[in-house]
């Protein structure tokens, strides 16, 4: 009994030897550190998307989450995900962001599963809009990132890192700076990079080429009043005492590919309104409710530089007739104002409030009005303001990126050459020195 008892724990060590692989170990920590340097960086680029994802999971749970705290937990997402995945990938903490990314992963599997099961959301958000997973692949994809960091829960600590110990702190501090930076411009200015359908290069004018077999396209519109819904062909539109309520497509193909919209009481007026000659500026505001009235002083200015230039200034709204009516009251506007689908607007730019810059119908820039000084529309040289109010989001993300990985690079070529070690023994040394001098130096208390 006893020799079957020895057996057997002589065995499990075995196994578990047999099991360990220092390349194994490697191999783990970049692929699954890449998994969360990209979930991580895709979301600190763009936490306007995560925290439209956000709010989609609390609708469907029915729990009134104030904005500002939603805000807070998707800078928080993606900060998380971002410094734990850098950290398990270049071997720093080798314990601690095992278990930080395994707290995560017993949070996100059962969520997933629930995901995948009930399908409450389209898609999980976990790539924001750079990668759409399914609900299933993306319980798959939980599986194994669950599996390997139960391994590496055994074995990561076992196998050293890119760098030394002693200084893991700043790199740790290094990438925390990285992705805050990150987040901070994509919230309040745009995303450095857009992963959306209409980004800078598209053009948002309609495809005019007519369809190769003829087929006519054909919508219905859907119209509410006093509590009546009621579905209506183009041909037979009701009068204005009814609202617009959506527009669906019965037969033939969509006129626009991109699905750029722009409606007037259910007739798609989009070729009526980009002008593809000129210059042209875009308002987007998705939510009325939560935009600052201080705008429209910003607006109106706007609008009177480019008519100067030749252009003009069209505002797109999520609002009824009445919201319409009160925001050209309030605004005192003087360019057109016309309605659009919240989700479009979301898609086109981030912001409660944002400018969109179009050449000849072609997105140039964007950017959201907060982030544009109303002095700066009045005292800047006409000539400049264009280019000034461009963010140029791919040269501000060479600017932070560079310098990140540069020092990243000489930290590990100075701790791999032995310096870092040697001034981190030698400043330990004059530390341990002063102490003991400074015990000498205190008076005898007897």
């Amino acid at each position: 009994m006893q020799s079957s008892q020895s057996s057997n724990s002589q065995e499990k060590p075995r196994l578990k030897e047999r099991l360990f692989s220092p390349t194994g170990v490697w191999a783990l920590r970049i692929i699954i550190g890449a998994v969360f340097i990209l979930s991580g960086f895709v979301k600190g680029i763009d936490p306007w998307g995560s925290v439209i994802k956000l709010s989609e999971y609390f609708t469907v749970w029915g729990l009134d989450i104030p904005r500002t705290l939603i805000t807070c937990m998707a800078f928080a997402l993606g900060a998380y995900e971002f410094v734990w995945g850098c950290l398990l990938f270049m071997g720093c903490y080798r314990r601690v962001s095992v278990w930080a990314l395994s707290l995560m992963m017993c949070v996100m599997l059962p969520l997933t599963l629930y995901i995948a099961i009930y399908s409450p959301v389209d898609d999980c958000g976990c790539f924001g809009d750079f990668l759409i997973l399914s609900n299933t692949a993306t319980f798959v994809k939980n599986i194994f990132i669950s599996a390997g960091l139960v391994y590496l829960i055994y074995y990561n600590s076992r196998v050293a890192g890119a760098y030394i110990p002693y200084i893991q702190w700043i790199v740790g501090g290094i990438v925390t700076i990285y992705i805050l930076a990150i987040e901070l411009y994509g919230y309040n200015i745009q995303p450095l990079i857009d992963f959306r359908q209409y980004a800078a290069g598209v053009s948002l004018m309609p495809d005019d080429e007519e369809e190769e077999d003829g087929a006519e396209t054909i919508y219905e519109f859907t119209y509410e009043k006093d509590g009546l819904t009621k579905k209506f062909t183009m041909d037979a539109l009701p009068d204005s005492s009814w609202t617009f309520v959506s527009r669906e497509l019965i037969s033939g193909e969509e006129v626009r590919t991109d699905g750029f919209t722009i409606l007037e009481e259910g007739e798609d007026i989009t070729a009526d309104v980009i002008d593809p000659e000129t210059e042209q500026f875009l308002v987007t505001i998705p939510d009325i409710d939560n935009v600052d009235l201080s705008y429209t002083y910003l607006i109106n200015e706007l609008n009177d530089f480019l008519i100067q230039r030749g252009g003009s200034l069209v505002a797109l709204i999520n609002s009824d007739d009445e919201g319409l009516e009160r925001w050209k009251d309030i605004s005192m506007a003087s360019y057109p104002i016309y309605q659009a689908d919240p989700k479009m607007l979301k898609e086109l730019a981030r912001g409660n409030a944002a400018l969109v810059y179009l050449d000849h119908g072609v997105v140039k820039w964007k950017r959201t009005l907060s982030s544009i000084g109303y002095t700066l529309v009045t005292e800047t040289h006409p000539d400049k303001l264009i280019a000034t109010l461009d963010p140029n989001t791919g040269y501000v993300l060479k600017l932070v990126t560079a310098p990140f990985v540069i020092i990243l690079l000489i930290i590990l070529a100075l701790d791999h050459s032995g310096k870092l070690l040697a001034w981190h023994i030698a400043r330990r040394k004059r530390l341990n020195t002063a102490k003991a001098e400074a015990k000498n130096n205190q008076p005898d208390a007897r």
